[in-house]
């Protein structure tokens, strides 16, 4: 069983740093190359959608930010 967990969690692992990986490398591409989307802007108006959600809103930014961290 603790073979199972491990590798379970060793999955889960991985996969979210896929996910921070492919964050991270969309907003780097779209700061290096001109793709037609702002990306500062973007990173703005994501970060005020989540603050203009409340109490939630901020919860949902704290997790994004850990996984950017």
């Amino acid at each position: 069983m603790a073979d199972f967990t491990s590798t379970v969690s060793g999955i889960a692992t991985s996969v979210v740093g896929l996910v921070k990986a492919l964050i991270v490398m969309f907003v780097f591409v779209n700061i290096i190359y001109s793709t037609g989307f702002d990306p500062i802007g973007g990173i703005v108006d994501l970060v005020e959608s989540f603050l203009d959600g409340g109490f939630s809103g901020l919860l949902a930014l704290l997790i994004f930010v850990s996984w950017a961290a």
